[in-house]
């Protein structure tokens, strides 16, 4: 029933996108873009596990069957409001194509990654602290997210490492993981954190990720 829910949403999500590509926004989508946007707001006050779809239609405005005509269940809002974050973290990548270390496309990379994570947190969060184990699609979808960016940084540093730009190490994979452990855990930490902090944040991130990789840089 959860994986039927999760092909729901997305099909929901790829009829509205179509919709929105002719320049045409049904009633229909209007409400679904309400759903989330008011689940997004509701989230910023209190915990996912106590949110209830009854507090989702009262501040919508509709009734649980129309949420229910757009949603199987408010796990499956979460999951699209995180496939959105997804989409806007994927637009980050502009360092994993590259070639060396090219810290400022790397610093740049991880400040897009931290801003997502500072207008995202309250999803993000939910979505990554154990709250996605009670919605399997959700847990299958993030972990996809985390399993295509650990194989493309996997391939990064075995293209620097065959260029002899980055020493040989430990298995690639598992310092991909690695970093990607230490980049999530960093980001949660500074999402909450004033800007000055964050972007001092971003710089010893920076600096850490490059060190693992590449070893000490002059």
């Amino acid at each position: 029933m959860a994986q039927k829910g999760g092909r729901e949403v997305n099909q929901s999500r790829k009829s509205t996108a179509g919709l929105r590509r002719r320049g045409t926004i049904s009633k229909g989508d209007q409400r679904e873009a309400q759903i989330l946007e008011e689940t997004r707001r509701l989230l910023t006050t209190k915990p996912m596990a106590a949110l209830t779809v009854d507090d989702i239609t009262h501040a919508t405005g509709i009734s649980r069957t129309s949420f229910y005509f757009y949603f199987p269940s408010k796990q499956a809002v979460l999951a699209r409001l995180m496939e959105d974050v997804s989409d806007a973290y994927a637009q980050t990548h502009v360092w994993l194509p590259s070639t060396g270390p090219q810290r400022e496309l790397l610093h740049t990379q991880l400040t897009g990654a931290a801003e997502i994570w500072h207008d995202n947190s309250t999803i993000l969060v939910c979505s990554l602290e154990g709250y996605a184990s009670t919605y399997p699609p959700l847990t299958e979808f993030i972990a996809g997210i985390q399993a295509r960016f650990t194989t493309a940084l996997a391939a990064k540093i075995d293209r620097d490492r065959a260029a002899g730009l980055a020493p040989a190490g430990i298995d690639s994979a598992t310092l991909a993981g690695l970093v990607t452990l230490m980049r999530d855990g960093r980001l949660s930490q500074l999402s909450a954190e004033p800007r000055g902090v964050v972007l001092h944040g971003v710089d010893d991130l920076t600096e850490a990720i490059l060190r693992l990789i590449y070893g000490r840089l002059d």
